[in-house]
């Protein structure tokens, strides 16, 4: 019963809210209640019950024009709520991020300087990131056919290894993502607040088990909790090397300690994979608002708000010694691509022709690390034309 009133109440709440501060001059969205509120009521309604989603992908099979995959190991390291501008490796002013900073110099990572979210929240960027779907379309997410079942159907072991719960108010994508692989891992299978969350060390030990258990091709998913709020619970004391005593300052060190500790969780993920052929995609979901513009709040705004912080994400790319040995057009093709535009909704085209596989849905213009990768197209974001500058 409270599941089937939660809407009714959050839409009251939402519209009273908004005409008691519109008669006093204040904008509810700038409100950490009513940016709460209007996530969870678009979560609401753009989720869909588990059971139409997955009957809506058995309906549908995406033909796959031809496949060519024989990378033994393809790695897509989903983060959660890092914006490029607080890491090192793109020019931010703290050492947070020294260990991705050596592999870099080694020429071991690709970093691309133009991509934005999709959305600026985790649900919404699953939906459209790992299906064909994209931003500006009228059809539901789920109607799009999904690369899960396309890499399963072209031969790869596909692992969801997650450290998020498969369902909860904001969504379900994680479960029903996690449905379509052959094997899944949830940190906690069910919901659990910020306060309880573990940090993203706890995945390494299921990632190495998998690992030790690999398939001809496989395909693995890792989905960080990253830098979400609360932010000093996301990293252990020893990663505590950034302080402030204003309680702002001291919340942004907190952020800033969490991109620090990604730093870690990265490059233990890529040390696993050093002596294989590997290839590893890491994108944040979306960025995090921390006190920009003079605004009391850090958290996740919403998109009428246009915070660039929210959609400005990093996108890197590692590839191992094996994987440069035995393709280099397509480290050729990668180091071409660094400094285009791109959205991730588009990503599910870059990641299928790195691989080398082909479906009807496919795309070369939306793959960003393609010849023909279409550099003209228009990223919306609150209603406008999206530049860098």
């Amino acid at each position: 019963m409270l599941i089937i009133l939660l809407p009714a109440v959050l839409h009251s709440a939402y519209w009273i809210g908004n005409i008691v501060l519109v008669l006093t001059q204040n904008s509810f969205q700038n409100t950490i209640f009513g940016r709460n509120i209007e996530n969870t009521l678009g979560a609401m309604e753009d989720m869909g019950s588990e059971e139409e989603i997955l009957a809506e992908w058995d309906k549908h099979e995406e033909k796959i024009i031809s496949n060519n995959s024989k990378i033994p190991y393809v790695v897509f390291v989903l983060g959660e709520s890092a914006r490029r501008d607080h890491m090192q490796i793109y020019g931010y002013n703290l050492q947070n991020n020294p260990l991705l900073m050596e592999r870099y110099k080694r020429g071991e990572i690709f970093k691309f300087n133009d991509c934005i979210a999709c959305a600026n929240h985790t649900a919404e960027a699953m939906e459209l990131m790992f299906t064909f779907s994209e931003k500006d379309s009228d059809e539901k997410w789920y109607t799009a056919p999904n690369i899960f079942d396309i890499l399963r159907r072209a031969g790869y072991h596909t692992v969801w290894i997650s450290n998020q719960t498969p369902t909860s108010i904001w969504g379900n994508t994680d479960k029903v993502y996690a449905e379509r692989c052959n094997e899944k891992f949830f940190e906690a299978l069910q919901q659990k607040d910020s306060f309880a969350r573990e940090i993203d060390g706890v995945l390494l030990p299921p990632l190495d088990e998998f690992i030790s258990n690999a398939y001809e091709k496989n395909f693995y998913l890792i989905h960080l909790y990253g830098s979400h709020p609360v932010y000093n619970l996301r990293y252990p004391p020893e990663f505590e090397k950034f302080t402030a005593e204003n309680p702002e300052e001291k919340l942004v060190a907190e952020y800033d300690n969490t991109i620090l500790y990604n730093d870690y969780i990265l490059d233990e993920i890529f040390k696993r994979f050093e002596d294989k052929n590997a290839l590893i995609i890491y994108i944040s979901d979306h960025g995090e608002e921390v006190f920009e513009n003079g605004k009391d709040f850090s958290g996740h705004s919403w998109e009428g708000l246009g915070n660039r912080s929210m959609i400005e994400i990093p996108m890197l790319i590692w590839t191992s010694k094996t994987f440069n040995e035995l393709y280099p057009e397509k480290i050729s093709a990668i180091k071409n691509s660094v400094d285009k535009p791109y959205r991730t909704d588009l990503i599910i085209h870059t990641v299928l022709d790195l691989m080398d596989i082909r479906t009807e849905s496919f795309n070369a213009a939306k793959s960003i690390v393609n010849d023909n990768f279409d550099t003209s197209f228009k990223r919306i974001y609150n209603g406008q034309i999206y530049t860098k500058n």
